[in-house]
């Protein structure tokens, strides 16, 4: 059976279940129809069928209202007897109307219609369909599952004894015996192993109480119960005792599920539902309609059988949300409010049924008496149930940013997971110690249908896994998910921000660095050679005012791109005079450039072209023994190119200790997006400048692709 069924798709389990629902269903209408039907008056009681009397019992709708084998066989003979009656070309019928009075007619018996089944007969056929499909439902999804096979069960007899009752409940005046003898061992076999299922059920949701073969201990116990039954062995009905019987054990195993669910709190959440369901689906359906009969409390049911069957329905839905675990970390909540108006209702009820028998005479006051008792006591219980229930405060991420801040100003990673891990604790108190993630996801998310709270990386911190919130009471929900992604955010705009200041500390500092290496000290450099006392006071004048513009005026000037070059070369050529060494570039070479001279530039580009003016005529004095240094300026395409040739030793980048002055050349002209090439010559050496004259574009170009 089970390879039969993993073979079937889902969609074919489900066209299976309409198929046996359609020939339930239309079983139940060929039993219906085409049977003698008489055309009285809209609500019309028998009393007199042709030769006999109807006595009260003839028109129940259930015969196990009657309590006894004797008395059902006795009353499957009468309406042996009555039906016979309706078979004549002419029957004579003493009917009471509505309002009392008695009428006597002759009336023809036709064949039964469709048209002629009354709602009840329907509603019935809806009852069963709608269970049987939903069994279909829950088996194609979850059919490796015992629970949903069980559960799957359920749904199968539910139309067994639901669409047998609602022939012979909805019948004109009488079926032949032996039709509703049948009718009735069927709807009592399928109630008997509607029972069986649900037992089955408890003991194997949410997860198995023992191994599946113990499923047969029901199966034989209460199957023998069922047997017996059906073969009227003694005198009281056996299905008015397995029935409740079956109830009361389903509920025993469910609690002891939930006792064995206490740390999980997924499998809590379902058998809320289970609970939920099967109390207000199977316990109202006994109470109501089959121990009030059987105690003798009444005739019949409190409400007609036929509608009873409604109550199957209301726990197949909610059974199937349960077992399919559909979203149930949204719905499980609402279970709680549920039993607490059901306990409210059966408060007001039980207290006024005491008061009742009390004050007899007065039956008025024990109305009184019961709501003011539950307005004095159940509505303070169920303030404090609620509270007590659902106290747990949502988690609220915009109460913590201080503790956010501590977390991304944490000075050490391992402070900062500490703080990080400290943080979701007291946000969502889970039960399970909070686990680091290597693969962890890019959002947070649910995970483990709501019992994990997934989280995902963050800077210095790996990802985590919560489980289990507050404390193992509920399931992680969307609001865990918006609280959680609040903090994540939080802690991304705290420490991007912090991270880009230290960014801007460290630019501003290697900055700082780069112009006193470069500038100062190469200034400081040639004041220290310079001979006469009026040009190391110069010298030293320009240093101060270099250093001024390094700590003060930094960036926020424009200068004329003419003026820096004539500076620039100026100061060159005094430095490599000291020391003997012959500077060729012409002056006149930048009067020819006429772009030059109206061209502003910032104080970024003069500094940065003016420091590695200086560290390259640094570089040429202390290490080439150059006598001749060229220098050529172009400007084309928004570009400043430099060539800058000497004919001393020469070297190889790879081959000499680069010291500072090498690599803050480099990176300065990286900085403002331009290029720096150092090329050996037979005799010498060139280094070839190229600088971007919009310099804050290309700045911000290099800082980016860093």
């Amino acid at each position: 059976m089970s390879r039969f069924l993993y073979r079937l798709s889902p969609t074919a389990i489900m066209l299976t279940a309409a198929m046996i629902a359609l020939i339930l269903t239309s079983s139940a209408v060929l039993l219906s129809i085409d049977r003698p039907y008489l055309d009285l008056p809209q609500g019309a009681t028998p009393t007199v069928v042709g030769d006999v009397v109807l006595e009260e019992t003839d028109l129940i709708s259930e015969p196990d209202f009657l309590g006894t084998y004797p008395r059902m066989t006795a009353f499957f003979a009468r309406q042996d007897l009555i039906a016979a009656q309706l078979t004549k070309p002419e029957v004579s019928v003493t009917y009471m109307l509505s309002d009392g009075v008695t009428e006597t007619g002759v009336f023809t018996p036709r064949p039964r219609q469709i048209g002629d089944l009354p709602f009840p007969f329907w509603f019935q056929q809806g009852v069963g369909i709608l269970a049987l499909l939903v069994a279909g439902w829950v088996m194609s999804l979850r059919r490796e599952d015992w629970g949903a096979r069980m559960f799957a069960l359920t749904g199968l007899f539910v139309p067994v004894f639901a669409i047998a009752a609602s022939v012979y409940s909805t019948r004109q005046i009488a079926l032949p015996g032996d039709v509703f003898k049948l009718l009735s061992q069927t709807n009592h076999f399928g109630a008997g192993s509607f029972g069986i299922a649900l037992v089955g059920l408890f003991l194997m949701y949410p997860k198995p109480l023992f191994h599946p073969r113990w499923l047969l201990l029901p199966l034989v116990v209460f199957g023998t119960g069922i047997l017996l039954d059906l073969m009227y062995v003694g005198t009281d009905i056996w299905l008015n005792l397995v029935v409740p019987t079956q109830t009361l054990v389903a509920l025993v195993l469910g609690v002891v599920q939930w006792w064995r669910a206490r740390r999980d709190p997924l499998s809590r959440a379902g058998l809320r539902w289970f609970f939920l369901f099967s109390l207000v689906g199977v316990s109202l359906f006994v109470s109501l309609s089959v121990l009030p009969p059987a105690l003798g409390i009444a005739d019949g049911g409190f409400i007609p059988q036929a509608y009873a069957f409604g109550f199957f329905n209301l726990m197949h839905i909610g059974l199937a949300l349960g077992i399919i675990r559909w979203r149930v970390f949204e719905l499980d909540r609402y279970a709680y409010y549920v039993w607490v108006w059901l306990a409210g209702a059966v408060l007001i009820f039980a207290t006024d049924l005491v008061l009742l028998l009390w004050l007899r005479e007065q039956p008025w006051a024990s109305l009184s008496l019961a709501l003011l008792i539950g307005g004095f006591l159940y509505f303070p219980l169920r303030q404090l149930l609620l509270v007590r229930l659902f106290g747990t405060k949502v988690p609220q991420a915009s109460g913590m940013i201080p503790e956010v801040i501590d977390v991304a100003l944490a000075p050490t990673q391992r402070l900062q997971n500490e703080r990080w891990d400290a943080l979701l604790q007291e946000t969502f108190s889970p039960a399970a110690q909070i686990e680091v993630l290597e693969n962890a996801p890019e959002t947070v998310c649910i995970a483990e249908n709501g019992v994990a709270l997934l989280l995902p990386a963050l800077t210095g911190v790996a990802g985590r896994r919560m489980r289990y919130a507050s404390g193992g009471r509920r399931l992680f929900s969307s609001a865990d998910v918006a609280a959680a992604a609040t903090l994540v955010r939080m802690h991304g705009v705290v420490r991007e921000s912090h991270l880009a200041y230290e960014r801007g500390v460290s630019v501003e500092r290697d900055r700082i660095s780069r112009d006193v290496h470069d500038n100062i000290g190469a200034q400081l450099l040639s004041a220290l050679h310079a001979a006469e006392g009026s040009r190391k006071d110069g010298l030293l004048r320009d240093t101060l005012t270099d250093l001024r513009q390094i700590i003060s005026d930094g960036f926020r000037s424009n200068y004329k791109l003419s003026d820096t070059t004539a500076d620039v070369r100026a100061e060159m050529a005094d430095r490599l005079e000291v020391h003997g060494i012959t500077l060729n570039w012409p002056a006149a070479s930048l009067e020819d450039l006429s772009q030059v001279s109206e061209t502003q530039v910032p104080f970024l580009m003069v500094n940065t072209l003016r420091s590695l003016t200086r560290e390259i005529t640094s570089n040429i004095i202390k290490h080439a023994s150059a006598t001749e240094v060229t220098v050529n300026l172009t400007l084309s395409e928004d570009m400043l190119r430099l060539e800058f040739l000497d004919n001393g030793h020469g070297f190889e980048t790879e081959d000499v200790d680069r010291g500072a002055g090498l690599d803050n050349m480099e990176e300065r002209v990286r900085t403002i997006g331009g290029t720096i090439q150092f090329r050996r010559l037979p005799k010498g050496m060139r280094i070839n400048v190229s600088l971007p004259l919009d310099v804050y574009t290309r700045s911000e170009m290099a800082q980016a692709a860093m």
